[in-house]
């Protein structure tokens, strides 16, 4: 707990959560050869980070949700299209 204290919000939102959220979820997505997998797993992940994140630094405030948790599942979405593509491609030609 101590190393995700001593990482900096701004790079923790603006490189390392989008990085997990949207790899992991177009990862799945790769795995499926399902794109809606990957927007979905992204928009799950995010969100239970940042429920994490109100209630562990901001316990007394109401949960308050980002455009991060529609932007991150968007970017999942293209880029899962694009591998799924590239995936059945490879796949019809073998």
């Amino acid at each position: 707990m101590e190393f995700i204290d001593s990482i900096d919000p701004f790079i923790m939102q603006l490189f390392i959560i989008p990085l997990i959220v949207i790899g992991l979820g177009v990862l799945v997505s790769a795995l499926t050869k399902k794109v809606v997998i990957g927007p979905l797993i992204t928009l799950i992940l995010n969100l239970l980070y940042e429920t994490w994140y109100m209630k562990h630094y901001y316990p007394e405030h109401e949960i308050n949700y980002t455009s991060w948790n529609i932007i991150f599942p968007a970017i999942s979405l293209v880029i899962s299209w694009a591998v799924v593509s590239v995936i059945k491609q490879k796949s019809k030609q073998n």
